[in-house]
């Protein structure tokens, strides 16, 4: 597995390439210090995958993430960052990125992270961007300890229960077999839930879902952006 790390500072790209050799004892690691540096280094040898910082002397880690995706767009990025502006993580969402990730993350978050990426099951986005991604959503607002609050409306039990268990990050099979359900019921609860809160996919259902204190919301969850139909997975 290639691996390449996008950061101005070597102490980080070392520390990080650590952990990743660490985690994954077939791991080429490969090093780049800026975004001409990546690009040049994708086009040298395409890497499986990429964690790609957001601010760098030489231009935008957001930027080379749309370049990254529009030339290579099979090879899954995640943004591993100290920035956690929620404008950095919708765009890298809507650019693609296979996750954002703080550098405040465990290797245990980081070893998932990439497993996922490289499974195509979804986004990681760590607990203070989920945070913060709340604090900015259009029309929220915020309880008294200062954490937004939002209503679960006209969701049924049965809805609320499989809200908590997607705030965990569970695929739709994991769902049914907690509950006892077929994954069919679960993508038609799924679909009514996201009718309900006006949202299109499972990431912002789990946020939803953390923003009206449904599940434990504080744990790196994976997400799919595919429809309620799919597997989750």
């Amino acid at each position: 597995m290639k691996v390449l790390i996008v950061d101005d500072h070597a102490l980080v790209r070392r520390g990080m390439g650590h952990v990743v050799r660490e985690c994954f004892t077939d791991a080429e690691v490969t090093e780049a210090a800026g975004v001409a540096e990546a690009l040049e280094v994708m086009s040298a040898s395409e890497a499986d995958i990429a964690l790609v910082d957001v601010r760098m002397p030489d231009g935008d880690g957001l930027e080379l993430l749309h370049d990254m995706k529009a030339r290579w767009p099979d090879v899954p990025v995640i943004m591993l960052t100290s920035f956690d502006h929620a404008q950095y993580v919708r765009r890298a969402l809507a650019e693609g990125a296979a996750g954002y990730m703080l550098k405040d993350a465990t290797p245990d978050d980081l070893e998932q992270a990439i497993r996922i990426a490289l499974s195509g099951g979804g986004n990681v986005l760590s607990p203070r961007v989920i945070q913060n991604l709340f604090e900015n959503m259009e029309g929220g607002s915020a309880s008294e300890d200062g954490h937004p609050s939002r209503s679960p409306g006209n969701l049924t039990q049965r809805e609320t229960d499989i809200m908590a268990h997607l705030s965990e990050g569970k695929s739709n099979r994991d769902i049914s077999r907690a509950l006892f359900l077929s994954e069919k019921t679960v993508k038609a609860h799924l679909a009514a839930i996201f009718r309900k809160l006006g949202v299109t996919n499972r990431t912002q259902a789990a946020m939803a879902a953390v923003s009206m204190g449904i599940g434990p919301g504080l744990h790196p969850f994976e997400s799919d952006s595919s429809r309620a139909g799919g597997s989750g997975r």
